[in-house]
């Protein structure tokens, strides 16, 4: 079928847009190194979300599983308690030191993992192909279709991507970073939508199923400054007047019942999967 529109140039177009997307290009490793503890942070009370994401995932107990982009462990820990085998990729050595911690505090021994780049790794020599590969918000590379090629030649049995749905955050968090970043810097981060990963594979002849449910995100906190200090340190390192942050999280948190503060946020989300023909 003729293409009217080559969405991974497209892709590829809006990526090069980025500084902050060339910078995470140049060293990942390093970007996500001086993030690690406060994406701990972000996502050690996370359950609705991650909850809804397994429910979608169809892991049986022989299964062997890919977590592409696996970070602290926010899916590869669950999957590892009903998987025979989980192996954990992602180029932050920081990230995957946290996922071991919390893989040793469960008692689980079933993972492995490997710290490199998905755009390095090498199917059959860096890792063997698993039943089930998954890659959830670890889309964000220059030449997608070729990471989405990589990810069908891993998996044995099926795939499973979780993307964000429309923009990349919430109108309340998308009204935090123009009042930080303004407007034409906010329009250059984030990524693209799942329509791209979604054409781009069909162009390469797969076909896959796609769900788009609105996912409940919870971060918990000790104090109101916490949240921001922890934002700053994701999202702006260095930024000195921290007051658009302040006003924003003393709109969005709310105190629970321990006293802790609480931050929900509903982002429309898409799951995209499809099965390996003849499995």
């Amino acid at each position: 079928m003729h293409r009217i529109i080559d969405w991974n140039e497209l892709w590829k177009a809006l990526h090069v847009g980025s500084p902050e997307r060339a910078e995470k290009d140049r060293d990942p490793a390093a970007h996500w190194d001086k993030r690690a503890a406060a994406y701990r942070r972000v996502t050690r009370d996370e359950k609705k979300a991650t909850e809804h994401e397994l429910a979608i995932l169809d892991i049986q107990p022989e299964d062997t599983v890919l977590d592409m982009g696996a970070g602290t462990g926010r899916l590869a820990v669950p999957i590892a308690r009903t998987a025979a085998h989980v192996t954990a990729l992602d180029p932050s050595e920081g990230m995957l030191s946290v996922l071991r911690e919390r893989m040793a505090a469960e008692g689980r021994t079933n993972y492995s993992t490997a710290t490199m780049r998905w755009e390095d790794t090498v199917i059959g020599r860096d890792i063997e192909p698993h039943d089930v590969v998954v890659a959830a918000f670890s889309l964000g590379f220059y030449d997608l279709a070729a990471a989405l090629e990589k990810l069908d030649a891993a998996a044995l049995r099926a795939v499973y991507l979780f993307w964000h749905a429309g923009e990349w955050r919430n109108p309340n968090e998308m009204a935090l970073y123009r009042a930080v970043f303004g407007e034409a810097a906010t329009v250059r981060k984030g990524y693209p939508d799942y329509i791209y990963p979604v054409n781009i594979l069909h162009d390469a002849g797969i076909y896959p199923n796609v769900r788009i449910y609105h996912a409940v995100w919870d971060a918990v906190y000790d104090s109101p400054e916490e949240a921001v200090q922890t934002w700053v340190t994701m999202h702006n390192p260095g930024m000195e007047d921290l007051s658009p942050v302040r006003e924003y999280f003393a709109r969005a948190l709310r105190k629970n019942e321990s006293g802790k503060y609480v931050e929900t946020t509903v982002r429309p989300t898409a799951a995209v999967w499809w099965e390996k023909e003849g499995r």
